[in-house]
């Protein structure tokens, strides 16, 4: 098969790369899709897509990037003693807390805001007391960090 000059590939590593996900979540969870792309070929090293298709595909799958005003409503449920300006005027301790105490959905839509940049600086520049041990681990695992950071703790002199 002879294809068009211009036109990429991905195996299987490279769209999960593009799609944000390890290659066996993107195996488990988009390739074996009834209607996800075929594969333009499948080798003994893997299958292989037109990048173009995994593109398209990813692109028609993807929800819209949550409003401000869904961002402010995030931020009066969690931070709830203080208006969503100041809250929001301070997007590291924000993203923070909704990653201590948000759900999963409220999680996803900051993620898709601020994006998973901001979920890596949170952790990197998390305040003590704000992350318990079991949810500071959850991220740790979640966000491919190194398992051995410190949960971040007061000090008292």
């Amino acid at each position: 098969m002879l294809l068009p000059v211009g036109n990429r590939l991905m195996a299987t590593r490279e769209a999960a790369g593009f799609l944000g996900v390890r290659p066996s979540n993107f195996v488990r969870d988009w390739a074996s899709r009834p209607d996800f792309p075929a594969p333009l070929a499948a080798l003994s090293s893997g299958r292989v897509w037109l990048a173009a298709d995994v593109e398209r595909y990813a692109t028609s799958r993807r929800s819209p990037k949550p409003s401000e005003a869904r961002i402010a409503e995030i931020a009066r449920r969690i931070v709830w003693w203080q208006e969503p300006g100041p809250t929001l005027a301070r997007p590291l301790g924000f993203v923070a807390r909704v990653m201590a105490s948000g759900s999963l959905e409220e999680v996803r839509d900051v993620e898709m805001f601020f994006g998973r940049r901001a979920l890596l600086e949170a952790m990197v520049k998390a305040t003590p007391g704000l992350f318990d041990r079991r949810s500071w681990n959850y991220w740790l695992l979640v966000l491919g960090l190194d398992r051995t950071m410190p949960l971040p703790a007061r000090r008292v002199p």
